[in-house]
């Protein structure tokens, strides 16, 4: 989805980018895309207290002239999962003007400094 809608390869534009995209995620976010990341983290957060399982749950959808529709078969944790990686999406796409390469690799300590509260 990420590439769909970025035009960027998921894998080797941002899973290692700054403090939070990628696995685990502490610290101030670096810029833009990395708070894109860091409010996805809160997303499956949230979605793991209602006891889903967003990192491993497969769904479906759709994408039609720069929207996503998620899969209509899908049960409540693949809708809300589905949710959660579309705003991901549309951040990143917002995002990538900005994006910096310096951020790619970037070493996790020198994540540092108060992590954003997850807003409800």
């Amino acid at each position: 989805m990420v590439t769909q809608v970025t035009g960027k390869a998921a894998i080797p534009y941002y899973s290692t980018y700054g403090c939070y995209c990628g696995l685990g995620g502490r610290g101030r976010p670096k810029d833009g895309t990395d708070r894109c990341c860091q409010r996805h983290d809160c997303c499956y957060g949230r979605l793991e207290k209602w006891g889903c399982c967003p990192k491993t749950i497969h769904y479906s959808y759709r994408y039609y002239w720069g929207h996503i529709l998620c899969g209509s078969d899908a049960n409540w944790c693949q809708e809300e999962t589905c949710s959660c990686d579309w705003a991901l999406s549309l951040c990143l796409k917002q995002n990538a003007g900005r994006y910096q390469t310096k951020y790619t690799f970037y070493p996790n300590f020198l994540c540092w400094g108060p992590s954003p509260s997850c807003s409800l």
